[in-house]
């Protein structure tokens, strides 16, 4: 009988020189943990639009963070909305762009 392989938990992968960016070390905490709920909900093998509804991290932060929060990474060219949502609108949709927008593991994006 083969051995079964061991599943690794679910985890959220970011860079490094992510890290290291002027830019990512001025953006405020609150912004910094929605990238990372964002960078969680990606979809590497469809690089498809991102949706984060406010609800879905209310409990971390205030509705007026969460607008800030989306706004700077905007500002600092790290998200682009794509769709906008809205009261009646349904929930925005974002793509990542920049530097930072793709992952890359021995020279192959992943």
């Amino acid at each position: 009988m083969a051995k079964k392989k061991a599943k690794s938990p679910p985890f959220v992968m970011l860079r490094k020189d992510l890290l290291k960016d002027k830019d990512w070390k001025k953006l405020k905490s609150s912004s910094k943990i929605l990238y990372i709920y964002m960078r969680a909900k990606y979809n590497n093998r469809t690089g498809s639009e991102i949706t984060l509804a406010y609800s879905e991290i209310s409990d971390m932060m205030s509705a007026a963070t969460i607008n800030r929060s989306f706004k700077e990474l905007e500002n600092k060219k790290f998200i682009i909305k794509t769709k906008k949502g809205g009261l009646y609108g349904g929930v925005c949709s974002y793509k990542f762009v920049g530097a930072f927008k793709d992952f890359y593991v021995k020279g192959q994006r992943v």
